[in-house]
């Protein structure tokens, strides 16, 4: 396992959960730090079928070698990398890599990105090979479908968020940078309600 404190990990049980807007306002709320961002790929095999079913993107198909990492320099445009770019980071890459070398992968791109400045990732399956120093993960109101990815993954996350993909049942000022490494504070605990008849 590969221990990265200075990793905020964002999962999210299935596609829409909002990762990449989530990512984005805690970029924007550390803009005073300098925040590197990631997004990682995972693919199970280069066969022509898309994981997410229909025609698909080429993503996976157009993979040479055992992984690849780019690096975003346009901050104009909806893709993932483009929007987190957008929101202040000072770094953005894109991690390609085939499961099976997850972990060299993740190794190449952290090593990249370096260990003194603060990261930003989105990813289920980075999980099964590094250790951040934070783990959320996302979940749709009112949704009961999980990703195989996150099924893995679940039981090591930090904190269950709960959104509708774009507004977030949390409170941002939860999360902490303490030097590079990320913390969780605990959630405040609900009002108390005073009964009349203690008055």
């Amino acid at each position: 396992m590969i221990y990265a404190p200075n990793m905020l990990l964002i999962g999210a049980a299935d596609r829409n959960a909002g990762k990449t807007t989530f990512a984005c306002e805690i970029i924007r709320r550390f803009q005073h730090t300098p925040v590197h961002a990631a997004k990682v790929t995972a693919i199970q095999e280069r066969d022509g079928t898309c994981p997410r079913g229909g025609k698909g993107c080429g993503v996976c198909t157009s993979l040479e070698g055992d992984y690849c990492i780019t690096e975003e320099n346009c901050s104009e445009g909806v893709k993932d990398t483009q929007c987190l770019l957008a929101a202040g980071a000072k770094r953005v890459l894109w991690l390609r890599v085939l499961k099976a070398k997850l972990e060299e992968g993740a190794q190449e791109f952290l090593d990249a990105l370096g260990p003194d400045t603060p990261v930003v990732c989105e990813s289920n399956s980075l999980r099964t090979v590094v250790v951040p120093g934070l783990f959320l993960m996302l979940k749709r109101e009112g949704s009961d479908a999980i990703k195989q990815s996150a099924q893995q993954v679940q039981h090591d996350a930090d904190a269950l968020l709960y959104s509708d993909g774009y507004r977030f049942q949390f409170d941002f000022k939860r999360i902490s940078l303490a030097g590079n490494c990320w913390q969780l504070k605990a959630a405040a605990p609900p009002p108390t309600v005073q009964n009349n008849e203690d008055i």
